[in-house]
């Protein structure tokens, strides 16, 4: 029976993760600062929206914000199809995440904010992309190469996608001057029993 080193290959894939996310710095530009003055001065909620692998990151960062004190939710680009989008009102501002850009469930959602005036921010690592062509901020995702076998299942990707929810977030905090007291303040497991 043959051994097989799972070790090597979850070092092989975790290399090629680390390698790939420094091109994180690739976007740390101008549409970069003018996402976070947008969601930093948005009247209404920030509403991340994503589908598949893209829908689970925009989630985590929903609540992310959400943690730090902005008004945040996730919407399902395809329940926006049948009904959600009356959620969106025209003082929130979209954060749609999609890989491609050209997911077509996102469609919909976008002419409605165009339509509008509803200002997005679109992450998406296809210039030509629909996303960034509907979208008031775009931000170019660098292109990287997945950690699987195959080099297609989603892996790096969905990490630097994540990264950059991070950093927005972490970009905004600092922004807002948010505090330890502020964290403790927002966090359920220091309320008195």
């Amino acid at each position: 029976m043959v051994k097989v080193n799972y070790i090597s290959f979850a070092k092989k894939a975790a290399a090629i993760q680390i390698s790939e996310l420094k091109k994180i710095n690739k976007i740390f530009d101008k549409s970069f600062i003018r996402a976070v003055e947008l969601m930093a001065n948005c009247k209404g909620k920030v509403i991340a929206a994503g589908i598949g692998k893209s829908g689970l990151i925009a989630r985590k960062v929903s609540a992310t914000l959400s943690s730090v004190g902005i008004s945040s939710f996730f919407l399902n680009p395809s329940e926006a199809n049948h009904g959600d989008l009356g959620q969106i009102d025209k003082r929130d501002l979209l954060l749609v995440f999609s890989y491609s850009g050209n997911t077509t469930e996102i469609a919909n959602m976008l002419r409605y904010a165009n339509r509008f005036n509803i200002k997005i921010i679109g992450v998406a690592s296809k210039k030509d992309s629909l996303l960034l062509k509907a979208s008031d901020v775009k931000i170019l995702l660098p292109e990287v190469k997945e950690s699987d076998p195959t080099g297609m299942v989603p892996t790096t990707s969905t990490s630097i996608t994540l990264l950059l929810g991070d950093c927005l977030a972490v970009a905004l905090m600092n922004k807002m001057r948010f505090s330890k007291e502020r964290v403790k303040a927002v966090s359920y497991t220091h309320l008195p029993a």
